[in-house]
């Protein structure tokens, strides 16, 4: 009897030291009464890509038939519903979103915590500034979101369930990414608007179906598609649009002065001041120059005269020279003077075309100003100078060596027709060369991978290179004559990313 108890007794002893050692062994597990506080937090977008396609879609309207077609409707429906739709344009081709005044929303997040509610509480500075109400804590439910001025705040998570109660804080920064694009029609997307794949196919009537009409402005341009990658790149930041870049900008008529001929009455400085108000850029990008040296003077003339650089052109703004090089050379060092002009808007007080004081843009700490160089449309897919319709490859070659490069021989040495070689003087430097200058001159950020993309490289992109084109050639015979000699769809892709690199996009 003895003995067995003895076993009876081991045998419990044994089984409850197994008890006690799995019990250890196994993890810990909340009591479903047992509240968990586990928060994030992330940036809502404000360039927003409703059907991701890669583009921004905006409230402006999407016209009520045939979006994407070669003839969209003019009337425009699902404005100010403050629901991004697939293929809406931008708010007048302006804003990617609305600029609220009370800040940006920021969604936090509680789908990792575990309880019945939660709410959250938001301090700034120290001070409570808001206070959520209480929510049960679902799949459906477990995401709030709330609209905060930028800086630093502390997110308190508060989750009960039942009497128990657990809060976890994260500091976080609020920070909205202020985007402004100035310029003419290579920043405007002239040669990319939304319905460009109609375009593509046909050989009838087109109508392009812009963001905003009068300025030929595109969600599909470069610096936008920027904007865009800017946005998807990080959760901690958002991007806001302010897209004033219109056709036909020079200095004088367009950044410092309206563009009447477009029907736009005041200047891009005061485009962006009045949309912003007293913010601070965080990026701005700028495409200009090419108007004020004649571009479509240059194009035009190219077309129909035999060694162009030689010849007097029929239209402004170069038919005021005894020829095309004269010209040029005299328009383009106009160009560093033009643009120590805009300076000074960018931070402070600046003048004006019509010698009015405005107060100018204020730039926040660190902000970027990068000018955008032109690409090169000159050479073919195996880096030979085109031959292009009526121009040839003495002309194309004059045109990116004398124009578009950075640097230029002086004299550059002009082969014409007739076998002569003519000593051209440079002495004024090219486009892109007083571009790059403002590096030095005004402590701007050129991006010069728009150049190095296309001009630098083995392979050429330009007219004549087919399917490796990044720009149009004449595109006139089916209506599309505003995208003649802009970069096109594979074009404005190339300038978004380099513009996106630029501003750290992997």
């Amino acid at each position: 009897m003895v003995y067995l108890g003895e076993m009876k007794f081991r045998s419990a002893a044994v089984a409850t030291l197994s008890l006690i050692l799995v019990t250890m062994a196994l993890p810990a597990v909340a009591a479903p009464d047992t509240p968990v506080a586990k928060g994030s937090w992330s940036m809502v977008p404000q360039s927003k890509d409703a059907n991701g396609d890669g583009f921004i879609d905006g409230d402006g309207g999407v016209p009520r038939t045939g979006a994407l077609s070669s003839q969209p409707s003019p009337n425009f429906v699902g404005a100010g519903n403050f629901v991004a739709q697939p293929n809406e344009r931008l708010i007048d081709g302006t804003l990617s979103w609305y600029l609220d005044p009370q800040g940006y929303p920021v969604q936090l997040n509680a789908c990792e915590s575990q309880g019945t509610e939660y709410a959250w509480r938001v301090k700034r500075d120290g001070l409570v500034v808001s206070t959520t109400n209480s929510r049960p804590l679902t799949e459906k439910t477990c995401r709030t979101k709330v609209v905060l001025p930028e800086g630093a705040h502390e997110f308190t998570l508060i989750v009960r369930s039942g009497n128990a109660k657990a809060q976890s804080s994260i500091a976080a920064n609020v920070n909205n990414l202020l985007m402004v694009v100035m310029g003419d029609s290579y920043a405007s997307g002239e040669g990319n608007p939304r319905n460009i794949k109609a375009w593509n196919n046909i050989i009838t009537a087109f109508t392009p179906y812009w963001d905003q009409d009068r300025c030929n402005r595109s969600a599909r341009g470069g610096p936008a598609q920027a904007a865009l990658a800017l946005e998807q790149s990080s959760p901690r930041t958002s991007v806001t649009l302010v897209y004033v870049a219109c056709s036909g900008a020079t200095v004088d008529r367009g950044i410092l002065g309206a563009q009447s001929a477009e029907g736009v009455t005041a200047s891009q400085i005061e485009q962006v001041r009045s949309l912003i108000g007293t913010r601070g850029i965080d990026i701005l990008t700028l495409s200009i120059g090419g108007n004020d040296i004649g571009f479509s003077s240059v194009i035009t003339t190219c077309a129909i005269a035999v060694n162009c650089p030689t010849v007097k052109a029929p239209f402004p703004p170069l038919s005021a020279f005894p020829n095309i090089q004269a010209g040029l050379q005299t328009k383009i060092a106009e160009l560093p003077a033009a643009y120590a002009r805009i300076a000074p808007c960018f931070g402070g007080p600046c003048t004006l075309v019509n010698g009015a004081s405005s107060p100018g843009l204020r730039m926040s700490a660190g902000a970027s100003v990068l000018p955008t160089p032109y690409p090169d449309i000159t050479r073919a897919a195996d880096g030979a100078a085109c031959t292009y319709l009526s121009l040839n490859q003495a002309d194309f070659k004059w045109a990116r060596d004398t124009i578009l490069t950075p640097t230029a021989p002086n004299p550059y040495q002009y082969q014409s027709t007739r076998g002569q070689s003519l000593a051209l003087p440079t002495g004024s430097g090219t486009l892109n060369g007083a571009i790059f200058g403002t590096a030095g001159a005004l402590g701007w950020n050129p991006i010069a991978g728009i150049w190095g993309a296309s001009g630098d490289s083995k392979a050429g992109h330009g007219v004549c290179a087919g399917e490796k084109s990044w720009v149009f050639g004449f595109a006139g015979f089916s209506g599309f004559n505003s995208g003649s000699f802009h970069p096109n769809v594979r074009g404005q892709e190339v300038i978004g990313r380099e513009i996106a690199k630029a501003l750290g996009v992997k």
